[in-house]
């Protein structure tokens, strides 16, 4: 898992936690591994003094009812570009 605190000009200048590459091992899965690193990375966001912690998740259904779990929320639609080489 990748996790980068952003600095933010808004909200009173809290920074933004990103969450990237959530991975576990497939032989580890459905263990609470996933959820140790999520609660992991909220306590990183919590410690750094951001005002939330962001991730975007594949369009799978079982990727979004974990999220979900973890106490995370969809309330918007995002938008990617991604940029060729």
């Amino acid at each position: 898992m990748d996790c980068v605190v952003m600095p933010n000009l808004t909200r009173g200048g809290r920074a933004i936690l990103f969450v990237e590459n959530v991975v576990v091992a497939g032989r580890f899965q459905r263990r609470g591994v996933g959820r140790r690193l999520m609660e992991a990375a909220v306590r990183l966001g919590e410690s750094a003094g951001c005002y939330k912690v962001q991730l975007l998740a594949a369009d799978d259904e079982y990727v979004h009812s974990f999220y979900e779990a973890c106490g995370f929320q969809a309330p918007a639609q995002g938008f990617r570009r991604y940029v060729e080489l």
